[in-house]
């Protein structure tokens, strides 16, 4: 009996010992589980590698009523198990939002990159358009039938200013019983009224005009106090080429008086030439107008 007696307690101890050790063993299992749950399959499979190991100890020590204490033990790593189970799902739902936050940034970058070439191409066109037509009449260098009464307009234009005196007039006074007066402060010497000419003249044409209708008193130019001028209508006069040489150009205008006056159109020849790189008419200003 005494031998049977330690027998059993033996078995009894040996039973205890082999259920301590599936206790131990069992977190050491469950821990390489948490740590590879991307994968749903390797939780369920280690689960059941664990559950033999008790029962083969149990089948070893039958006789003994020391069964009883194996129930609980096996079910500790069965709860084990269950508790992994019901965490393991939680984790995939975490990366399941990632991808929410790179679909919005895709569609933005394409919307500007339509819209900037359209606009920037236009003005081009324009300032071309607009330079080729700013051509000043004292800086002619191409003369045909059409650049001709430009020039024309702006040679009266100086003409009707130098024989008007200038702006404002100078102060009047008489010289052998006749009124003269001085010319104003811009054109009131010979060499700045020649300048002033041969901006639409040739130098020859500006000194027969001055030498005929102005005289020097006192190193001022004067002029008889009187205006001149006629009802020619030169803006719209219309030219005729009728000779031609590189450097000399004649053309005939066709010019008309106000339509109320009834008189028919005036035919006045104009002479040009180039001097330098642009063209001046050599026909002295009261010659033409």
């Amino acid at each position: 009996m005494k031998i049977n007696t330690k027998l059993s307690a033996l078995c009894i101890a040996a039973t205890l010992m082999s259920v301590a050790q599936a206790a131990a063993a069992a977190p050491a299992v469950t821990a390489p589980a948490e740590a590879t749950q991307p994968s749903v399959a390797n939780p369920a499979a280690s689960v059941p590698a664990q559950v033999p190991a008790p029962a083969a100890s149990a089948s070893a020590t039958m006789p003994a009523p020391a069964q009883a204490p194996s129930v609980p033990a096996a079910s500790t790593p069965a709860a084990a198990a269950g508790s992994a189970k019901a965490a393991t799902p939680v984790a995939p739902s975490a990366p399941a939002q990632r991808p929410s936050t790179s679909v919005a940034p895709a569609a933005a970058p394409s919307v500007p990159s339509t819209v900037k070439p359209s606009k920037p191409q236009q003005p081009s066109t324009s300032a071309p358009a607009a330079a080729a037509t700013s051509v000043k009449p004292t800086q002619l260098d191409k003369l045909n039938h059409e650049s001709a009464v430009p020039l024309v307009l702006e040679a009266q234009s100086r003409y009707q200013y130098a024989i008007s005196g200038g702006s404002p007039v100078g102060e009047s006074f008489q010289l052998n019983g006749k009124s003269y007066r001085y010319l104003s402060e811009d054109i009131g010497t010979k060499t700045k009224l020649i300048s002033y000419l041969t901006q639409a003249y040739t130098k020859q044409a500006s000194e027969q005009f001055v030498g005929k209708f102005f005289v020097e008193v006192n190193g001022r130019l004067a002029q008889l106090n009187a205006d001149g001028g006629n009802l020619l209508e030169f803006s719209r006069a219309t030219a005729k080429m009728v000779t031609m040489t590189p450097v000399k150009r004649s053309y005939l205008l066709t010019v008309p008086y106000p339509a109320e006056t009834k008189q028919p159109n005036a035919k006045i020849t104009v002479n040009f030439e180039k001097v330098g790189s642009y063209w001046k008419i050599s026909s002295a200003p009261h010659v033409i107008f």
